[in-house]
């Protein structure tokens, strides 16, 4: 898998902030693994989602789980703005997490990243920061995609004009393992978390606003021709299948 720069896939949230708040949502096979992270963290405990966006994930954990301190990075204004709107336990900050994060080393007892990493310009840096800013004993949770992952997915079935440049925009797992690694975090494990949604009339409207991303990168003909599979898949009774690589990372216990 080759990576290419960020630059490559020009991508406009503020732009597309109040589609997301209202296109995107927490998928629990994504949100229950991050809770049960939650579950083990004392009262009080602080827990950073880098690349928060409107803010789905951070807000659903900060719901099931009052008692923890919440922390929400994005480097847009209007996402974050749609996340406050939807709660106020949540402290957000506005920060590129390709560069120094505005936090103190050792703040967090859990981070994690959802959809994000293939936007991050600087992947050792991202490690290194989110290293710094973990406690001894902490975990980082890397949700992104693999070969693997990409070739279960319906979006790459649906729309596969998709499946060259989501291989080309997504770091492959060994070069994310080797940046962990240099920035004091080992691989703890790693799995695949899937589910299916209905291809229902509000998620096909949601698909036809191009709520993922990647489906601003390609043309408006190609894109048009993925709707009208979509459309042929439901008749035929078929669900959307979502699947993503769930990556858990462990900061060491001495500082490195």
């Amino acid at each position: 898998m080759v990576c290419m720069n960020v630059a490559d896939f020009p991508t406009d949230y503020d732009q597309y902030a109040a589609t997301y708040a209202w296109a995107r949502f927490a998928v629990p096979w994504i949100l229950d693994p991050l809770a049960v992270l939650l579950d083990d963290l004392p009262a009080h405990a602080a827990v950073l989602e880098l690349g928060c966006g409107t803010g789905n994930y951070i807000c659903a954990l900060s719901a099931g789980r009052p008692s923890l301190r919440y922390a929400g990075f994005d480097r847009s204004l209007p996402m974050l703005r749609e996340s406050q709107r939807s709660s106020a336990m949540v402290h957000y900050v506005l920060g590129d997490a390709a560069r120094d994060l505005p936090f103190r080393a050792g703040t967090f007892a859990c981070a994690f990243a959802v959809d994000v990493i293939q936007h991050i310009a600087d992947v050792p840096r991202f490690f290194a920061e989110a290293g710094r800013v973990l406690s001894a004993d902490s975990r980082l949770v890397i949700v992104t995609d693999s070969e693997a992952t990409m070739a279960r997915r319906s979006l790459t079935r649906f729309f596969p004009e998709l499946l060259s440049i989501e291989l080309a925009r997504y770091p492959a797992l060994p070069v994310l393992h080797e940046a962990a690694a240099r920035a004091g975090l080992r691989l703890d494990r790693q799995e695949q978390a899937s589910g299916e949604i209905a291809l229902s009339e509000e998620f096909i409207a949601r698909l036809a606003a191009k709520c993922s991303s990647a489906m601003r990168l390609i043309s408006p003909a190609d894109h048009a021709a993925g709707m009208a599979r979509v459309r042929a898949g439901r008749e035929r009774g078929e669900t959307w299948v979502s699947c993503y690589e769930l990556i858990h990372y462990r900061r060491a216990n001495s500082r490195v």
